[in-house]
């Protein structure tokens, strides 16, 4: 039999289910995750848990999207896999610049988003051709990662090296010159080591004018078997990404009211920036895994990892037309003057976790016990420029203008020689220690567990390269205690259903980057209850999962930007902001995934949220109580079908995949209280489905795939706050010819 090398935390499962085999590693046939052939999450063996708890005994909803299922979409990116998660939507970023994601009424940020297990970087578009599968954990995962945001986490698990040698080769292309070769290659150095090099290259244009891009990609790892009961894993990547920063059509605000249109007129296609804007941002990680068996019953798992992640950006940006009614209401004239920025930033990030896992009893109840603690270390810096004769700071406005009805003004924005004007080093420490038990009664199961979080932002530093001097921030300076605990109540309906209760209550820190309130103090982080109820079921032989969940998230201080700085101006720095009182967020899941046959592939579900602040205070710029929460689509919903032909044409595979985001709002929310040109900030942007169409076919060690991406050519925007107005992607297609190896 096949012998497969398990990655990282999936050894607490492994292990627990060859404890009777008396071989050696060496020899022993280990399981990997097989959702290849069943296709259930309710019996995979998950890396993201961290513990010994299969999905059916954990009370809360969970996710997995395997390679097989991102190669038979042809995905390109990170947003292309997530898609597939019920629930899980794309929101918009400054420029085009990341994928960002939200889930159950809440934005997913740097905190969220992790690579097998590790907190990485989100301001870079990840590669997803060397991912092994994608794990969603939605709601809390506050006990097991700390300081996360509400709505769940997502992580990347790459692809372990493997004791038999295999692999691929293929080569892609699609629309607008995007071409892309990739190769993956794995096998053994010994008996007791292994391999895995995988890496890509991409160069695209886009239906943008002027946008293209470039990545590189590279990811070795390497696995050791010291003893029958000891592994280490080393592995390393690196990404390069340049890119063209887009922030799209841009929108349209009358002055005198202050609400926004979207309606510009302007095709897909155009683009209002400057030929020469750039964004590259590179990101190279390492990691060393170590699992060793204890005894039968337990085992460790330790993890150390570290991260450089770079970002060198110099656009325009900030696209908004401006136009005074008031000055001639039949054909007023659209207009702004360009913003141009130039930034770059610097982090770099370390992290040690360790986990413990067991299994005992006392007296007739099982436990499943998990112990363990992390900690990290980040430094990132922040430089900021001026021009080069010194006079101006970045960002400013461009002297000449550029008006919508007169596109030789679009692209007309020279490129200014700049210099460093200083850099501000921005240091934080994490530690936390969790500790986690399961109580099997039988049919009922009890899970109670708490975690310790410690979190220091140190005294900032800025360096001034005009002046040359060093400057301490020491009003930024911030230590946070905080206990999160977690209970959850399992009942086993039946070996094949089963429901839960959950509670969980977390912290998300606001003190983060350069952010204060209007008067340069640090924030108090927002305290979040999370309640959770839902079903599991496994149909067909245990091939289909069907689950279902409901959920209530409290944030008791939702933060977001300051409408008024402190002397009661309209404000524009992002840096400031508000604690705007309690939020909540109510919405319910129904998911559907599997394989029901050998040649059918399905993944569906549907989604509702309504997110609102519930209780603001009755001052000037508090939100409004009651109002939608914007960036929240009401309903989202996906479905996937593949089915593989095995006579007339076999190894044909056809496939279709539909994708609902729901009306959401754009803008920002409303307040108390406004000033006059500040009556209603919020725009709404209608619903829209896109429909991918795959066709494939696979003739021994050779395989043609091939999709058209919407279409029927859906015209839609992803919008960040009310300006960065992209549009979705139209009709495109995309083939891949791959040969195994």
């Amino acid at each position: 039999m096949k012998k497969i090398i398990f990655s990282a935390a999936l050894i607490s499962s492994v292990l627990n289910a060859q404890k009777k085999e008396q071989d050696s590693l060496n020899t022993r046939t280990i399981e990997d995750v097989k959702l290849h052939k069943t296709g259930n999450p309710n019996k995979a063996k998950l890396f993201t848990t961290k513990s010994n708890l299969n999905p059916m005994e954990t009370p809360q909803a969970i996710a997995v999207v395997t390679h097989e299922v991102i190669e038979q979409q042809q995905a390109q990116q990170l947003s292309d896999v997530v898609r597939n998660v019920n629930g899980v939507y794309l929101t918009s970023a400054r420029g085009s610049s990341q994928d960002n994601f939200g889930a159950r009424g809440y934005t997913f940020g740097n905190e969220n988003i992790f690579k097998n297990g590790n907190r990485i970087n989100s301001g870079i578009f990840p590669e997803v051709s060397g991912l092994e599968r994608v794990e969603v954990l939605k709601g809390s995962a506050a006990i097991l990662y700390g300081n996360v945001a509400p709505g769940g986490i997502v992580n990347m698990v790459t692809k372990k090296p493997l004791f038999t040698f295999g692999g691929n080769a293929a080569l892609n292309y699609g629309s607008w010159n995007n071409i892309k070769p990739t190769v993956d290659v794995y096998g053994a150095l010994t008996k007791n080591s292994a391999f895995r090099v995988n890496g890509s290259y991409e160069y695209k244009d886009s239906f943008r004018d002027v946008v293209n891009s470039k990545k590189h990609y590279f990811n070795p790892s390497f696995l050791f078997n010291i003893s029958d009961k000891t592994q280490i894993i080393f592995e390393a990547d690196y990404l390069k990404h340049h890119f063209t920063p887009d922030f799209g059509l841009g929108s349209i605000m009358d002055q005198q009211t202050g609400i926004s249109s979207f309606d510009t007129g302007l095709s897909r296609n155009a683009f209002i920036g400057a030929n020469w804007q750039y964004n590259i941002a590179q990101m190279a990680t390492s990691t060393i895994t170590v699992n060793h068996q204890i005894n039968s019953n337990w085992n460790f798992n330790s993890v150390v990892s570290y991260q450089n992640y770079t970002r060198d950006y110099f656009s325009t940006e900030r696209i908004q037309w401006l136009v005074n009614t008031t000055n001639d209401a039949v054909n007023p004239e659209r207009s702004f003057y360009q913003s141009i920025n130039r930034t770059y930033n610097e982090q770099n990030y370390g992290a040690l976790q360790f986990n413990v896992n067991g299994e005992f009893k006392t007296g007739k109840i099982k436990h499943k016990l998990l112990t363990g603690a992390d900690t990290d270390y980040n430094k990132a810096d922040a430089y900021t420029f001026t021009t080069s004769d010194g006079k101006k700071s970045f960002p400013f406005n461009n002297t000449s203008v550029t008006y919508l009805d007169r596109p030789e003004t679009w692209n007309n924005v020279p490129k200014i020689d700049s210099k460093t004007k200083e850099v501000t080093i921005i240091p934080t420490q994490r530690f936390g220690a969790y500790v986690q038990d399961l109580l099997d009664f039988g049919k009922i199961k009890f899970l109670a567990g708490v975690r310790f979080n410690y979190l220091e932002t140190k005294e900032r530093t800025v360096k001034n390269y005009i002046n040359n001097t060093e400057t301490k921030l020491n009003t930024n300076k911030l230590v946070e205690k905080a206990f999160s605990p977690r209970f959850g109540f399992v009942y086993e309906i039946n070996d094949k259903m089963m429901a839960f209760a959950s509670y969980a209550n977390s912290f998300t820190p606001n003190n983060t980057g350069s952010n204060t309130d209007i008067y340069g103090n640090p924030l108090e982080s927002s305290v979040i209850d999370q309640y959770e109820v839902g079903l599991k079921t496994n149909l067909i032989k245990n091939t289909l999962s069907l689950n279902f969940t409901a959920y209530q998230i409290d944030n008791d201080n939702l933060v977001s930007t300051a409408i008024y700085d402190k002397d009661g101006n309209i404000n524009s720095n992002t840096n400031l902001k508000i604690l705007g009182g309690k939020a909540r967020s109510r919405g319910a899941e129904l998911d559907i995934t599997g394989n029901p046959t050998p040649n059918l592939s399905l993944i569906g579900g549907v989604s509702y949220n309504h997110a609102e602040y519930v209780k603001t205070p009755d001052t000037k710029g508090s939100f409004i109580e009651g109002e939608r929460i914007v960036r929240t689509p009401a309903v989202t919903a996906n479905a996937s079908i593949f089915y593989t032909l095995s006579q007339y044409v076999k190894g044909l595979r056809l496939g279709i995949t539909a994708f609902y985001t729901g009306d959401r709002l754009a803008g920002w929310n409303n307040t108390k209280y406004p000033a006059a040109n500040q009556q209603n900030r919020i725009v709404k942007l209608d619903d829209f489905t896109t429909v991918d169409f795959s066709v494939g076919y696979q003739f021994n060690k050779i395989s043609i795939m091939g999709k058209v991406g919407n279409i029927f050519d859906v015209v839609d925007y992803n919008v960040h706050e009310n300006y960065s107005v992209n549009p979705i992607t139209p009709r495109n297609f995309y083939l891949t010819l791959s040969y195994k190896l």
